[in-house]
């Protein structure tokens, strides 16, 4: 396992590989971090003078051939798993190896991710395409739109869908200072792609602040958090919290009247089905990712109208109880279907054969076994 990932990543993507490398021990003899073989994951100071340093050299070195990380004799260890297209800049890629794809964002949305990023990200693809390694998406929405832009040679393309985790449904609670309810919602990294600028607008056009209601966030600093955190302290009724503890998330979450995260840009999404377990109605975007990871059991709305935000955030408010629970029984059946022992399962299964899933044509959605997701 190329492992990578895990000195510059603390997010989502981090927590479900680190559990996978936890889980399944007997496929990964060997654990790549940038140029070191590691037991775990570096932390604290060292994981960010790790971090800082490989960055430089993928930024510098890029594709070319010299000074290729360090790698065992496939003798030895056999097929390569790179847990984010990134990594293959600076490593082998054999067509017996597996990449994961969480999304291919910088690609299609290069202004979500600046100009750097989405050209190292497209030298990738690029890469991954000329070798045709087996591919693993976490959403079929993910795998479609990689086919559109990279094709379907490859050795296989299978899609294994994330899961809910359990930390939102259990354990301690601490209530977040300086909030009070009523109050709606959003957890998600503090960036352009989460769509909190126009998540903020809507918000202030929709009345809300005058009925008593606030608009809450939380999350890491990202690409653009700046202009969030202005736009939020200029606009009466929001409040950012920044980051939380587990037992603060789960406070806010017992306590929203609702769940907002209408996005421009999901891999999968589990946020509003996280959110469901608690009782929540998520607004989110149609069509896409998130409306295939809650299986449609929300209130949809165009992203990049603010009308429909307004519409979408009004509705979460006035919505009856019958439609309400309406909605509610269908996702939380959801996120109890995407549970923590069918993924492991579903990457055991893929592992075992280095290969898609027999018998499937690697689609979430025609998986027989997958099936009831989509119900």
């Amino acid at each position: 396992m190329d492992f990578s990932l895990g000195l510059v990543n603390r997010t989502g993507a981090y927590i479900i590989c680190r559990d996978l490398l936890q889980e399944l021990p007997q496929y990964f003899p060997e654990v790549r971090y940038w140029r070191l073989y590691l037991k775990k994951t570096p932390d604290g100071l060292v994981r960010r003078v790790l971090a800082r340093l490989m960055m430089m050299e993928i930024t510098a070195l890029r594709g070319a051939r010299t000074a290729y990380w360090p790698d065992r004799r496939k003798s030895q260890v056999g097929s390569r798993l790179i847990l984010d297209p990134l990594y293959v800049l600076r490593s082998r890629l054999d067509p017996d190896d597996i990449v994961q794809c969480h999304d291919i964002g910088p690609v299609t949305h290069p202004d979500l991710f600046g100009p750097a990023i989405s050209s190292l990200y497209r030298e990738a693809y690029d890469k991954i395409r000329q070798v045709g390694p087996g591919m693993v998406f976490v959403s079929d929405a993910t795998q479609s739109a990689f086919r559109e832009h990279y094709g379907d040679r490859f050795r296989f393309m299978q899609t294994i869908a994330q899961y809910v985790r359990l930390g939102v449904l259990s354990g301690t609670v601490e209530q977040c200072p300086g909030v009070t309810r009523p109050f709606l919602l959003t957890v998600g990294a503090l960036e352009r792609r989460k769509n909190h600028l126009r998540i903020i607008e809507a918000y202030e056009k929709s009345g809300l602040h005058a009925c008593g209601i606030d608009y809450v966030f939380c999350g890491a600093r990202g690409i653009g958090a700046g202009e969030i955190l202005e736009k939020a302290s200029s606009t009466p009724g929001v409040k950012a919290l920044g980051y939380v503890t587990e037992p603060q998330l789960r406070w806010l979450y017992l306590n929203a009247k609702g769940f907002v995260l209408p996005s421009l840009l999901e891999g999968f999404g589990l946020p509003p089905l996280e959110a469901a377990q608690r009782g929540l109605v998520s607004v989110v975007s149609a069509g896409g990712a998130q409306e295939e990871a809650i299986g449609g059991a929300a209130v949809l709305v165009d992203p990049e109208s603010i009308d429909s935000l307004v519409d979408g955030l009004v509705r979460l408010v006035e919505m009856g109880e019958a439609e309400r629970q309406s909605i509610l029984r269908r996702a939380v059946h959801r996120g109890t279907v995407l549970t923590y022992e069918r993924y492991v399962a579903g990457w055991d299964k893929l592992l075992q054969r280095n290969n898609r899933f027999a018998d499937t044509d690697g689609w979430a959605s025609s998986d027989p076994q997958e099936a009831v997701m989509m119900e």
